[in-house]
């Protein structure tokens, strides 16, 4: 076990960057040949066993989903098809010849841009197996087979030990957070960022008012499943039934939040029915020995020394600012122009980048969070109140504002639209198989407008500011600040018999109303048509 650690954290990581950052034949070469070395030397190595499926199933599930995602549509088509193709061919020869794991991992986090954080879980399960190859052939197959079960169930459980060791030290005592998060407020920012908005906005305010009332169970609930991995190795049926904790816990929290942890999902599914199944032989694994290693492996990945799981710890709260990006088509429809058709970058859509778009100062995170108690709860007695969000803007807020960005954003979106309005293809399945495209991991597919779904030329994209609150006392949702920072015309507009577009600088005849507030009510509006950058894909 130590060995295959010592091989993760010094042999595969390494050259999982490098290969990633630099690709180069000759680097692909030494890796798989340092990989394979110890195999071609034994010319024999014991296989995983039942645990080849734990490490089969992520490689199929991001083989998946790097190969259905869209092209981004600002760089060349044929290189992504081809490396799209590449990423299945190794897939299915790594079957074959497992070492060649190495290149899919260095070709799916790089070209790809696969190393994201809803994904990390089961790429860091697949680097431990190849870890675990070149160790294999030095033990017998029944210690080297329990110590990759050990390796794997570590990986899997750090990444829940973890935020529960941030949550204990979030607040002044280890039981603050328990006790004391608001965890409804996440679901109702949530709503207002775009997830579930099918639903009426009364219907989940009735929803949230029942929910606040067991908080703390919940709360207690989710430390102490994410804590449970610390014993997990004590009995086989404990890590089963732990692991499929997990995959509960990532199901509530997808239907709470809308961040769905699929890959998680998944991968820990199947790795509870594999140690269902496991025969008398992986006994090893289990008892008062394996919980001592397993937990110094788990407390090392907290510490950051093996690998680096998030910390995912926070207040909610139920104030939100959010950038939202709308389209006009040709016809004059509105619509929504909401992450998932922005794959491949429906992850960056979906959280925080927008706000180096706007010079107003920002309070919190992705969906409202925040990290200081105080604020957090000045935020949930305001209500929504200008003055006092405005006395918190002063002492909290911080201004994301940056113009080097915001060009390159404004150019990226100029090209995408200028190719789509052309003609180039936004993914590699046609229209009637879109359905057969790996889902996302952030679920904001929402809004005050339909949702665009390509199709129409697109003659204005508009991108705009808005403020949400969700009230708790009166139990309602509140429209604060709706302004438009941007719009950016890649059609001449229809001609009409008003005067012409404003310069900028002036008050857009065009634009919405700018804000929900009075102290909104002379935003400007500037419209722009930028050049196409070199490297138009910061977003």
């Amino acid at each position: 076990m130590a060995t295959t650690l010592l091989c993760y954290r010094y042999m595969v990581s390494p050259a999982v960057r490098s290969l990633s950052a630099r690709p180069a034949r000759w680097r692909y070469a030494a890796a798989v040949g340092l990989i394979s070395a110890p195999a071609v030397l034994e010319h024999e190595v014991a296989g995983p066993g039942p645990l080849g499926w734990v490490v089969a199933t992520p490689v199929a599930l991001l083989t998946w989903q790097g190969a259905s995602s869209d092209y981004d549509v600002t760089q060349a088509i044929p290189p992504q098809r081809r490396n799209k193709l590449l990423l299945f061919a190794m897939a299915l020869l790594s079957v074959v010849w497992p070492p060649l794991l190495l290149l899919w991992i260095a070709l799916y986090c790089g070209r790809l841009r696969g190393w994201k954080h809803h994904a990390m879980m089961p790429l860091r399960l697949i680097k431990a197996y190849v870890a675990w190859l070149p160790t294999a052939v030095a033990f017998p197959p029944e210690a080297s087979r329990n110590s990759l079960l050990l390796v794997l169930g570590c990986v899997s459980l750090s990444h829940y030990v973890k935020p529960a060791w941030s949550k204990y030290r979030l607040g002044p005592r280890p039981w603050s957070w328990a006790w004391e998060n608001r965890t409804h407020y996440l679901m109702a920012s949530a709503y207002c960022w775009g997830w579930a908005r099918f639903l009426r906005a009364e219907t989940v305010a009735r929803l949230l008012g029942r929910i606040s009332r067991v908080n703390r169970p919940l709360n207690l609930l989710t430390l102490a499943v994410e804590t449970a991995g610390l014993f997990a190795f004590l009995d086989q049926r404990l890590l089963a039934a732990v692991l499929v904790a997990t995959v509960l816990f990532n199901l509530a929290v997808a239907v709470g939040s809308g961040i769905l942890f699929w890959e998680n999902i998944a991968s820990n599914t199947v790795l509870a029915l594999v140690v269902a199944a496991l025969p008398s032989t992986y006994s090893q694994a289990f008892g008062w020995p394996a919980v001592g290693l397993a937990a110094v492996v788990i407390v090392l990945s907290v510490a950051d020394l093996l690998w680096k799981p998030w910390h995912l710890a926070w207040w909610d709260a139920p104030f939100t600012a959010r950038v939202h990006w709308e389209v006009e088509t040709v016809s004059g429809a509105r619509r929504g122009l909401y992450n998932n058709f922005m794959c491949p970058y429906e992850r960056e859509f979906g959280r925080v980048e927008g706000y180096v778009l706007t010079d107003e100062p920002v309070l919190h995170g992705h969906l409202g969070i925040v990290w200081d108690e105080t604020l957090r709860e000045r935020l949930a007695n305001a209500e929504g109140d200008s003055q006092e969000l405005l006395a918190l803007k002063q002492k909290y807020g911080a201004v994301h504002r940056d113009d080097h960005l915001t060009r390159k954003h404004t150019a990226f979106l100029t090209a995408m639209f200028t190719g789509l309005n052309s003609g180039a293809p936004k993914g590699p399945l046609p229209r009637r198989l879109r359905f057969l495209k790996a889902p996302g991991g952030q679920l904001y597919y929402w809004g005050d407008l339909p949702a665009y779904r390509a199709g129409e030329t697109i003659r204005r994209i508009r991108i705009r500011y808005q403020e949400r609150c969700y009230r708790p006392t009166a139990g309602d949702f509140a429209l604060l600040t709706d302004r438009v920072l941007q719009e950016i015309d890649l059609l001449p507009a229809p001609p009409t018999s008003t005067q012409g577009t404003p310069p900028c600088g002036t008050s857009s005849s065009t634009a919405e109303p700018t804000s929900a507030s009075s102290s909104a009510a002379s935003y400007k509006t500037c419209r722009t048509t930028p050049s196409m950058p070199s490297n138009p894909t910061q977003n």
